[in-house]
């Protein structure tokens, strides 16, 4: 028999339980509340950490070794088929006597046409072209933005090489010395401001 006394206690002691599984509950619901913000804010700020270079050129190693530009394009393709991987500048085999466009190919048309400072040329043919996707580039065979100045048209060539030629031919011959990124700005190469700075950020990328 329980005596009178001990009654109140006992109600005393399940209220007190009732309110502390009460308490840790509510505890609990806010913490859980709280973590989705938590994880949020997290995710922001390291979205914002990771994206303070975003300005910067990016790395020679974040560009596919394949071909540029193109993913998971097959090399059998002979439409301008471009390797970066230094480690694979090896010459891309040659199909009706004319070298495919390669990096290596590129570079020594433009030796072979005696073009002064071949490598602005060939970030300029980067730049140009977005790595070699263009549709000027794809279907017209012009690496360098030429324009017809009677029609404001693109040349289209019959093959990559012809463009490479005509860049001396219709540009670089006029070239009688100096810094030659001054000068292509001075002669109005392209009409963005920032075109030798984008010329300089993919020189630092080779």
């Amino acid at each position: 028999m329980i005596a009178k006394f001990e009654i109140p206690n006992i109600f005393v002691a399940m209220a007190c339980a009732v309110f502390c599984s009460q308490y840790a509950a509510a505890q609990f619901y806010t913490v859980t509340k709280d973590s989705p913000v938590t994880v949020e804010m997290h995710k922001r700020e390291v979205y914002n950490t990771d994206n303070k270079n975003d300005s910067a050129p990016p790395q020679i190693s974040s560009i596919p070794e394949t071909v540029i530009g193109v993913k998971n394009m097959p090399q059998t393709l002979s439409a301008s088929i471009v390797t970066t991987s230094k480690s694979h500048f090896q010459q891309a085999p040659v199909s009706s006597g004319l070298p495919d466009l390669t990096i290596p190919n590129l570079i020594a048309e433009i030796e072979k046409n005696g073009i002064k400072y071949p490598k602005i040329v060939l970030a300029q043919a980067i730049l140009e072209t977005g790595w070699f996707k263009s549709p000027v580039c794809r279907n017209k065979h012009n690496l360098f933005g030429l324009t017809n100045p009677r029609t404001g048209k693109y040349y289209e060539f019959n093959h990559w090489t012809e463009s490479v030629k005509a860049y001396y031919t219709k540009l670089q011959y006029r070239y009688k010395g100096g810094n030659y990124l001054l000068w292509l700005k001075k002669i109005g190469y392209a009409e963005d401001p920032g075109y030798i700075r984008a010329v300089i950020s993919v020189l630092k990328m080779l």
